[in-house]
């Protein structure tokens, strides 16, 4: 029986020039804005440049926060929230990668509530945050269509950054122009493209999947297969059309699923050890996908038709995109993170009923004993 329920918000303007296709927008919001980003890949990539034209074009005011480092922080999202207040502004645009994306969601609350830092991550607000326009920059995190804002926690108790996840922080609107990618040099896009494949197959084999989530995940894999395949030297723009797109689907998928076990136990290597997300989520990524395969073939079968290959082949292909430093985990680290991992739904979405022992067992064979 078909399972079609599912909930998107977001309003996506997508394809080459669409902010400046599409300026009238940024008018329906309001007359003055936050934008959130970070220091260069705003500029770099042309993106701040097109949404400050859209702006001037209409006579909107804006102010830059562009303190958004690589992994957001807790911290950082309450100051633009403070900034945003002070300077009564209508609305919020982020621009950039997932981080700069996912904090302007958080600054999104903070900007029109006042509230204890940590209360964000209850999803409880007294005034509805103000309306949202994300514009993208990579081809990886999907948050532009997601409804998640992940953080690293600096204030309170957990004071080492550890991420922790907002929920159910849709953007207004999006803008989706892959021109943008085209900024980012090979190894960059390489980490954000398996991030993306990560999302669609977590997604394909979760436990919370549907008929709809699933048709996006497919697609979005198919599409960074495809591109994986083909790929000969720099990625050209037909290539990075196909990874953005992916992404996309991966969003798409996500926003309704979640992530699995793949993100839950990557987080340590970006927290501790600076491993780039993406790479940090590919590294678990062949173990999952072996582990979908096995326990649900028929929707497997389905998949490694869709992507024309097999599974051994793909997961060979993973690993070998996926370079990441060896690390030596003592007894009390391990400990740390069976601790942290006790907490983590996201185990409990993965297919079959895998448990910290799992994550364990996983950990050692990877890095070794």
């Amino acid at each position: 029986m078909l399972n079609l329920s599912y909930y998107m918000p977001v309003k996506l303007f997508y394809g080459a020039d669409c902010i400046k296709q599409n300026a009238c927008y940024f008018q329906s919001l309001g007359r003055k804005c936050l934008i959130v980003t970070g220091k260069n890949s705003a500029k770099v990539s042309g993106a701040l440049d097109d949404v400050l034209q859209a702006l001037e074009k209409h006579q909107i005011d804006f102010i830059i926060f562009d303190e958004i480092k690589q992994n957001p922080l807790l911290s950082d999202c309450v100051r633009a929230g403070k900034i945003a207040q002070s300077e009564q502004v209508d609305f919020v645009i982020g621009i950039g990668g997932g981080s700069p994306l996912d904090a302007a969601k958080a600054v999104s609350v903070f900007a029109s509530n006042e509230m204890e830092p940590l209360k964000i991550f209850e999803g409880n607000y007294v005034n509805r945050p103000l309306p949202l326009i994300l514009v993208g920059t990579t081809a990886g995190t999907g948050s532009e269509v997601t409804p998640y804002s992940v953080l690293n926690v600096d204030i309170g108790e957990d004071k080492v950054a550890r991420k922790r996840s907002v929920q159910n922080l849709y953007a207004a609107a999006s803008f989706g122009d892959y021109q943008y990618t085209r900024s980012l040099n090979q190894s960059i896009t390489i980490a954000t493209a398996l991030d993306t494949l990560s999302h669609c197959i977590e997604s394909y084999f979760s436990k919370k999947s549907n008929t709809i989530s699933e048709g996006f995940a497919k697609q979005g894999a198919k599409l960074v297969i495809d591109v994986f395949r083909d790929l000969n030297g720099e990625f050209t723009d037909k290539q990075r059309q196909k990874l953005y797109a992916a992404s996309i689907y991966g969003g798409l998928a996500i926003a309704k699923t979640g992530t699995c076990y793949c993100h839950s136990m990557g987080y340590f290597l970006t927290e501790d050890y600076q491993v780039a997300h993406g790479i940090a989520c590919a590294v678990f990524l062949p173990s999952f996908l072996r582990l979908g395969c096995e326990l649900d073939t028929k929707k497997a079968d389905e998949l490694l038709f869709e992507l024309d290959d097999n599974l051994s082949n793909l997961c060979d292909m993973i690993e070998n995109l996926t370079q990441y430093r060896p690390i030596y985990l003592t007894q009390t680290q391990k400990n740390e993170l069976c601790e942290r991992w006790k907490k983590d739904n996201k185990f409990a979405s993965s297919p079959g009923n895998f448990t910290v022992a799992d994550a364990m067992e996983l950990i050692d064979e990877i890095f070794g004993v």
